[in-house]
């Protein structure tokens, strides 16, 4: 799955899988450098408000975890970041449909989360 990215004011949601393991674990480099590529971009384009990570097909390990949550305390106070696996797919979908203006959004991740 290509790297889709949807954007909403300040707040951007990306939705990325892993094209090492498709269903599997998200490979851990490919996560560390898909967050350098974040960070490399907001240096150019500033912050956003929030920015959350979606990954409809693929678990996150806990090395996984650790990095992400090693981003998000990097930006704490500055930029909301949060960030979903294939397991955190009903819960979020049913709280994005409440969301009428990510509509598109929303729309992808049910279509991808369903295919995988």
């Amino acid at each position: 799955m290509e790297s889709k990215v949807f954007k909403d004011g300040c707040y951007v949601w990306e939705c990325k899988s892993s094209y090492t393991d498709p269903g599997g674990e998200i490979d851990v480099g490919y996560l560390k450098s898909a967050i350098m590529g974040v960070e490399d971009r907001w240096m150019l384009e500033g912050r956003p408000s929030g920015y959350y990570y979606v990954f409809p097909v693929n678990f996150i390990s806990n090395t996984g975890r650790r990095e992400l949550e090693r981003f998000r305390a990097a930006y704490a106070g500055e930029v909301d970041i949060n960030f979903y696996d294939r397991v955190d797919m009903q819960r979020l979908i049913q709280n994005l449909e409440k969301l009428s203006s990510m509509e598109s959004l929303v729309n992808y991740i049910k279509q991808v989360w369903m295919e995988g």
